[in-house]
């Protein structure tokens, strides 16, 4: 894993908002900055070499900042939403002798024109996500609404009105049935749509706002049948001696995410690509059993749902972040599960088994597959991945200001990050550094509306895991560093079953976390 913060003059020093990369092998990727412009980008990768940007086009059709990019899913068409209230469809064009009034003939190599404009909106636009046969977008605005538009009669159909305060977040199902909002008013919204004669009717499903300790205590496992010895995630397995704690049944809920006083202009959540999970970010978490719902000890965090309790509470959370979250990504890419190799030494002996399961493939989540996703928070990125709650690489000190989005490529190798400052930083792997692509059949999450069974911890040890990457300094000079990953004590209570295990690393490979086997 190669990191690199691009000098680049991406937006004239202008905040960047947004980045999102074309499907497809094109390479193409869009940005979107204060300076009322998006500009299309293309990724160059060479051999042995860390990828490079190439400038294509600006696009500055937009009167105000604007603050988010998306590609269609079918590629070909950017859409662009931001604070002047429009979203802008925008399609490649052949370029003429000429090219369009104000263009720079000399740095412009691509011709964009705008194919629709969708007007509805009397407030800024934080966020936009495309649903997945591309006929509808989603919009989270500023009034406290979230518009739907229909892409091709080019008009606003739906307007949900739930919220009671800015709508910073929206992601779309990628099966079809869900669409999510998130709001600085402490929620996320879960909706269901569905069309009925000619028309797309939504409803609400959900409100997620809590996390109740006392209903994981009066769950049955035979009722829910996804949960190994009726153990959930969310809890913690261990205490500190001499410190009383709370039952799940005496403890209190809290709210599980931050208010409106977070610094942040944006709360992305998203789906995994099978649509099996819903990760939201800007989250905060408390042990239950301190009974103080409003402590002031809360930990941030991205709270995880699967898809059959998609309207339920959360059943795990990912920790290790300093700052709050703002966004999160998943790599377009499925991996195989890791398995543990039978030569590493055995691991400390476990206080607790909350698992029969004697598989040499532990994951956090029981689907056949694992999927890689991106945190951005305000001060770092941290990379984790499905099959554990510990992060696997965690990339700080690379911008001076917040994070904002990001985007991974459609191979999974590369990542990218903007950030406030007005740069970009990018994140590249080596071909299966991070896993070996697998194959996903989400045909059975779409007639079987059941979650994926979770394992619960097997082990309440403190994991440190380390990734080693390379940044490139302002003055030029490649240093590598070493970052440890500070984690914080709520990882005892949400161990995974196994932690990532590696074989063999060869000179390439960058990611070097801490390896851990289960009792044989």
């Amino acid at each position: 894993m190669r990191v690199k913060t691009l000098q680049i003059l991406w937006h004239d020093k202008e905040p960047i908002f947004s980045v999102d990369f074309e499907p497809g092998t094109s390479g193409r990727l869009a940005t979107a900055g204060g300076d009322h412009n998006v500009r299309i980008w293309k990724l160059v990768k060479e051999d042995d070499q860390p990828p490079s940007i190439e400038f294509l086009s600006s696009l500055t059709r937009h009167t105000g900042a604007v603050n988010c990019v998306r590609w269609s899913p079918k590629g070909g068409v950017l859409a662009s939403g931001g604070d002047d209230g429009t979203i802008l469809l925008w399609q490649q064009t052949e370029r003429k002798d000429g090219g369009e009034f104000g263009e720079q003939d000399s740095e412009t190599k691509e011709t964009w024109r705008i194919g629709s404009i969708l007007r509805g909106a009397s407030s800024d636009l934080y966020d936009l996500a495309w649903s997945p046969d591309a006929t509808y977008i989603i919009s989270a605005c500023t009034d406290n609404t979230t518009r739907i538009f229909d892409v091709k009669e080019q008009r606003c159909i739906q307007v949900l009105t739930d919220h009671g305060h800015f709508v910073q977040g929206v992601a779309w199902d990628p099966l079809g049935k869900y669409v999510v909002t998130q709001s600085s008013d402490r929620s996320v919204n879960v909706y269901t749509y569905e069309h009925k004669k000619g028309q797309l009717t939504t409803r609400v499903a959900a409100r997620l706002t809590k996390y109740n300790p006392s209903k994981l205590a009066s769950r049955s496992p035979a009722k829910t049948g996804e949960l190994d010895a009726n153990q959930d995630t969310m809890r913690g397995n261990s205490t500190d001696s001499g410190n009383s704690t709370a039952t799940p049944a005496q403890a209190k809920p809290f709210r599980i995410y931050h208010d409106e006083t977070l610094t942040s202009f944006f709360r992305r959540p998203t789906f995994t690509p099978d649509g099996a999970l819903l990760i939201t970010p800007s989250g905060v978490f408390r042990e239950p059993g301190d009974g103080k719902p409003d402590s002031s000890d809360a930990k941030n965090t991205v709270y995880i749902f699967t898809r059959g309790r998609i309207t339920g509470q959360p059943v795990a959370h990912s920790p290790g972040q300093k700052k709050p979250s703002v966004a999160v990504r998943c790599s377009p890419v499925p991996y195989q599960l890791r398995t543990i190799p039978t030569r590493l030494p055995p691991s400390p002996p476990r206080d607790t088994c909350l698992s029969n399961d004697e598989s040499l493939t532990p994951s956090l989540f029981r689907l056949g597959h694992r999927y890689v996703y991106a945190v951005a928070c305000q001060d770092a990125l941290l990379i984790y991945d499905t099959q554990q709650v510990e992060p696997i690489a965690y990339l700080g000190g690379l911008h001076y200001a917040t994070l904002t989005d990001i985007a991974w490529s459609p191979d999974g190798c590369t990542l990218l990050m903007t950030s406030t400052d007005g740069f970009c930083s990018v994140v590249s792997f080596e071909k299966g550094e991070l896993g070996v692509e697998a194959i996903v059949n989400t045909d059975c999450l779409q007639q079987v509306e059941t979650p994926p069974k979770i394992k619960s911890p097997a082990s309440r040890s403190h994991v440190t895991g380390y990734a080693e990457f390379e940044t490139q300094g302002s003055g030029g000079n490649t240093r590598r560093d070493e970052q440890a990953l500070d984690m914080p004590n709520e990882t005892k209570q949400s161990n995974s079953a196994g932690q990532e295990q590696q074989g063999p690393i060869s000179k390439k490979r960058r990611i070097v976390p801490t390896l851990i086997q289960k009792n044989v």
